[in-house]
């Protein structure tokens, strides 16, 4: 109440002085701040921010290397706090900034669950993911599934192999593995790996030609987790080591 009570004051004070501009007296940039929640810190937070109103908002990521979750808990998202009450949770990288107040931005943190065994992935490849989660900036990728999590990692390459065709061959194990892997993260190819349960020789799963190492860059990692979670044809590629 006492919110709208300063904007009704605002409203009939600008009525009586005929001031044009309402920002003298309606705040629309609010404070962001980072913080640990229930974990610790572990490396440096984020430098404080300003998000406007209305606006869209890219928080810094709360990773695990600046944030350790509490014992048997893992990072999934982010949370939006104000007053020390949790207002909304997100796994997107950004979101539309409507709060009207100074904020916090927290890790979400759940229930981590046990890595899945290679056993469990051969013998599950048409059982879906629950959820999934990735850092764009590491290229790493986890999706969860109901006999454990799969954890991968992302790249963005110079290289297209022979058999991955533009636009038809999404899911297939590329050619050159050692060329994938050695090559430097900057393309606009985009691969998948396993990397979680360690299985030896998982490989390098092409998903697609996203156009330029920039969209590669903002989006590699979120389609590795994806397809894993949703698709089958995709995760027997992936999975593929896991069977032999």
């Amino acid at each position: 109440m006492k919110g709208k009570q300063g904007i009704i004051y605002c409203v009939f004070a600008l009525m009586i002085t005929h001031v044009a501009n309402a920002e003298t007296c309606v705040k629309t940039t609010f404070n962001v701040t980072y913080g640990c929640g229930d974990g610790t810190v572990a490396g440096t937070l984020p430098a404080d921010a300003t998000a406007e109103y209305n606006k869209s908002f890219t928080p810094t990521s709360l990773t695990s290397s600046i944030c350790t979750a509490p014992d048997g808990y893992k990072i999934n998202g982010y949370s939006v706090y104000i007053n020390d009450i949790e207002m909304a949770f997100f796994t997107s990288s950004s979101f539309t900034y409507t709060f009207a107040a100074d904020c916090e931005i927290r890790p979400n943190y759940v229930r981590g669950s046990d890595i899945a065994t290679p056993e469990a992935l051969a013998v599950n490849l048409y059982v879906g993911g629950s959820s999934y989660t990735r850092d764009e900036t590491a290229k790493t990728w986890s999706t969860v599934f109901p006999y454990g999590t799969v954890n991968g990692v992302a790249k963005c390459s110079t290289i297209r192999p022979e058999n991955t065709a533009y636009g038809s061959n999404t899911g297939l194990i590329a050619s050159d593995q050692d060329a994938i892997e050695s090559a430097a993260n900057s393309g606009q190819y985009c691969y998948c790996k396993m990397t979680e349960p360690l299985v030896s020789g998982s490989p390098w799963v092409f998903y697609d030609d996203l156009g330029s190492a920039s969209f590669c860059a903002s989006d590699c990692a979120f389609n590795c987790g994806y397809r894993v979670r949703s698709s089958a044809a995709f995760r027997a590629s992936v999975f593929a080591a896991a069977g032999n």
